[in-house]
C-alpha cells in the first residue's frame, strides 16, 4: 500500500518537538548559558515526506471487535441457584442468565411476620398497662406530699411505656421494610441480560472472577467498533471526535469511515507488533488503546485487521520521490515575504532560502527548489535564532 503522510499528526509531532527544544533553551538560559546552548530538533526532509517516517497512517493498525463488553456481577451475600447460559451462547436483551436461591429469603419473611406479631402483642400489653396506671392516678384525690409522689411515679411509668410503644412501632416499620426488601429480591431472583451479545466468560473455580468482580461477561453484538493502539510518545497526536479512514489490509480499495470516540490512557498495554503494528516504535515503548465507532460496518468481520488512517485520507496519493517537496507549515517568511526554512548546518541552526513551486492543497505540500532531501529541517518557531544547537530526531525517539 502506497504511504500517505498524515499531515495533522506530523504537525503536532514536530510542533511538540520544537516546543520541547525551545523550553530546553529557556532552561539553559535560566541556568546561565547562552542562547546558543538551546537544542533544536531537526529531521531529514526525506523522513518528513515519508521515507521511513513513523507517522504514516499504516503505523496505526486496528482490529474489529464488538462494542464495549457488559459485566454482570453476582451478589456475594446471595447463594447461586441456576445458570441458564454457557460461554459462547448468544443472548438478547432480557435473556435469563442466572438465578439466586430464595429459600432463606422466604423463611426470613415468615420469621419477620412472627416478629411483628410479637411487637403488636407488646404494644397491646403496654397500652393496657397505661390504661391501668391512668386509672390509678385518677383514684388519688389528696394533695399530700406522699400522694403527689405516687402520682409522679405513676406518670413516669406511663411515660416509659409510651416511649416503649414508639420504639416498638419503629421496629415494626423496620421489619416491614426488610420484608419488602426480601420480596423485591425474590421477584428479582433471576438476573437477565441488559444487552444483546455473546457470552464470553462465566466465572467459576477454574475460570475465576475478574478484578472488577464480574461473574458473566457479555460482548455486545449490536455494533462493531475498531480497537487500535498508539505509542505513548505520540498519543497526544490523536483526538476524540477525530475522523478516520479504515482500510483493508488485503484489498486497499476497500475502506470504511469512523470517528475516534475514546482514547484510554488509563490502560497500558503490552507492545504487540503482530496485532497492531507500529513502524518505528521501540519495543520498550508503552502503548495505549483507542477506539473507533464506525459509520457503517457492512462487509467487516469480527477479528478483522485494518489500517487506521487518521484525518481526511481521501486526497489523491502522491509519490514524493520524484522531486523535492515540503509541507507548507515548514515554510517561514522573512520581513520581505521571502520564503525560507530552518535547517541544520553542521550542528547549528541556519536559515535556508527556498523557491516555491506548485502547491498541492489537499496534501498541504509545495514543490520546492533550493534545498535537497538530505537537509535536516526544524519546525519553524518565532524565537529561533541562527546559531542555536541542533540535534537529530524527534523528541522521545
Amino acid at each position: 500500500m502506497k504511504k500517505k503522510i498524515v499531515a495533522i499528526i506530523l504537525v503536532a509531532v514536530i510542533a511538540a518537538s520544537a516546543v520541547f527544544a525551545f523550553r530546553s533553551g529557556i532552561l539553559s538560559k535560566n541556568s546561565g548559558s547562552s542562547a546558543e546552548s538551546s537544542q533544536i530538533y531537526v529531521t531529514p526532509l526525506s523522513e518528513i515526506m515519508g521515507a521511513g517516517s513513523s507517522y504514516t497512517p499504516d503505523v496505526f493498525m486496528g482490529i474489529v471487535e464488538g462494542q464495549e463488553t457488559t459485566s454482570i456481577t453476582k451478589s456475594s451475600e446471595r447463594e447461586l441457584d441456576q445458570i441458564f447460559v454457557s460461554e459462547g451462547d448468544s443472548v438478547t436483551e432480557g435473556t435469563p442468565l442466572f438465578s439466586y436461591k430464595t429459600d432463606n429469603l422466604e423463611a426470613e419473611i415468615v420469621q419477620f411476620g412472627f416478629d411483628i406479631e410479637g411487637y403488636n402483642l407488646t404494644i397491646e400489653n403496654n397500652n393496657r398497662q397505661i390504661e391501668k396506671l391512668t386509672a390509678d392516678i385518677a383514684k388519688i384525690k389528696g394533695q399530700t406530699e406522699k400522694e403527689k409522689n405516687e402520682k409522679e411515679d405513676l406518670q413516669n411509668q406511663i411515660n416509659g411505656l409510651t416511649t416503649d410503644i414508639a420504639i416498638t412501632n419503629n421496629s415494626i416499620e423496620q421489619t416491614n421494610a426488610k420484608i419488602e426488601e426480601n420480596k423485591k429480591k425474590i421477584s428479582n431472583s433471576t438476573v437477565k441480560s441488559t444487552v444483546a451479545g455473546t457470552i464470553t466468560k462465566i466465572a467459576d473455580d477454574s475460570n475465576p472472577y475478574t478484578s472488577d468482580g464480574s461473574f458473566i461477561t457479555i460482548l455486545a453484538s449490536k455494533e462493531m467498533r475498531v480497537k487500535g493502539q498508539i505509542n505513548e510518545q505520540n498519543v497526544w497526536a490523536i483526538n476524540v471526535d477525530e475522523p478516520v479512514t479504515l482500510r483493508s489490509r488485503v484489498d486497499e480499495s476497500k475502506t470504511w469511515s469512523g470517528t475516534i470516540t475514546k482514547i484510554d490512557t488509563e490502560s497500558k498495554q503490552e507492545n504487540n507488533e503482530n496485532n497492531y503494528g507500529g513502524g518505528s516504535t521501540e519495543a520498550s515503548s508503552t502503548k495505549y488503546p483507542f477506539y473507533i465507532t464506525l459509520d457503517d460496518s457492512e462487509g467487516l468481520m469480527m477479528g478483522q485487521h485494518l489500517y487506521i488512517e487518521i484525518g481526511k485520507t481521501d486526497a489523491p496519493e502522491m509519490d514524493f520521490s520524484d522531486g523535492t517537496y515540503i509541507y507548507d507549515y515548514y515554510i517561514a517568511y522573512d520581513e520581505d515575504g521571502n520564503p525560507f526554512v530552518w535547517v541544520d548546518n553542521k550542528g547549528k541552526l541556519a536559515k535556508q532560502k527556498v523557491e516555491l513551486g506548485d502547491y498541492y492543497e489537499e496534501q498541504m505540500v509545495y514543490a520546492v527548489t533550493g534545498i535537497d532531501k538530505d537537509a535536516k529541517l526544524a519546525y519553524p518557531m518565532e524565537d529561533y535564532k541562527e546559531g542555536m544547537k541542533t540535534v537529530s530526531g524527534i523528541v522521545g525517539e
